[in-house]
């Protein structure tokens, strides 16, 4: 059981620091659902009333779980560039999509909800799934979706 442990512990530190933030991130609502189940079985004694909470708990789980063995196989691609225009919405100023310049290619991601908003000029990693699909729209690729993105400032130091 040790060499196990030690042998995930060891592909957990090979992978880069974005992913394992993301994993972090839903292994923590993971505990915060398991929390909310205990609150709920407690307050309301009805199993009917966390069925809900069992599924997102259940869900949580499954996402790191499923996360950390793609990094582990190496399963993603890493698009390095310079984030060269922000989309906003026009009401609340959020972030809705930004361009990024790779040397080869120029990359509209779409963000999600989530994100926060990514000054111009800044280098990116974007972790992608290396099976999700790219489209062509105004003459630039667009992705829809992705792992985690990764802010490095200009004079190399990370965010």
């Amino acid at each position: 059981m040790k060499k196990i442990v030690s042998t995930y512990k060891a592909q957990f530190i090979a992978i880069p620091d974005p992913l394992k933030k993301q994993i972090w991130i839903r292994l923590g609502f993971a505990l915060a659902f398991l929390l909310l189940l205990i609150l709920v079985l407690l307050a309301m004694f009805d199993w009917m009333a966390v069925v809900p909470v069992i599924f997102l708990m259940i869900y949580s789980v499954t996402s790191a779980v499923l996360l950390f063995s793609r990094a582990v196989a190496g399963k993603y691609v890493v698009i390095r560039g310079r984030c060269v225009e922000v989309a906003v919405t026009p009401i609340r100023k959020r972030c809705k999509s930004f361009l990024v310049q790779t040397d080869t290619h120029l990359i509209r991601l779409v963000t999600k909800q989530r994100s926060k908003r990514i000054p111009t000029g800044m280098e990116l990693e974007i972790y992608v799934a290396n099976h999700t699909p790219v489209y062509e729209k105004d003459g630039a690729k667009l992705l829809h979706t992705y792992l985690a993105i990764h802010i490095i400032h200009d004079l190399g130091t990370t965010a």
